[in-house]
């Protein structure tokens, strides 16, 4: 059952790279500076690209953070500090 999941979970992985490679953001460079929960998404049942969405969101509101540009009224926005339009939290529906 354990070799089920992980080779499962490669596979949904692989996917999400996928996903995160469309948009420019490659997982292994931005993995290996702040690390998102992909497990944690895999065992809730989220898509791969929700996923991918959700880190997406997650390592743009670190490196703000390391940047000292996370907006100070709403802590949990990771768009950049002075964006336009309503801010957008990190922890949406789908981030674990």
């Amino acid at each position: 059952m354990e070799l089920q999941m992980d080779t499962q979970f490669k596979t949904w992985l692989d996917q999400v790279k996928e996903s995160l490679r469309s948009i420019n953001m490659p997982m292994d460079d931005w993995q290996r500076t702040w690390q998102f929960d992909f497990r944690t998404q895999f065992k809730k049942g989220f898509a791969p690209a929700d996923a991918a969405e959700a880190a997406n969101r997650f390592w743009w509101h670190e490196q703000n953070k390391a940047l000292k540009q996370e907006r100070h009224k709403t802590p949990d926005c990771w768009l950049p500090r002075g964006h336009q339009g309503d801010c957008r939290p990190v922890s949406g529906a789908n981030h674990a």
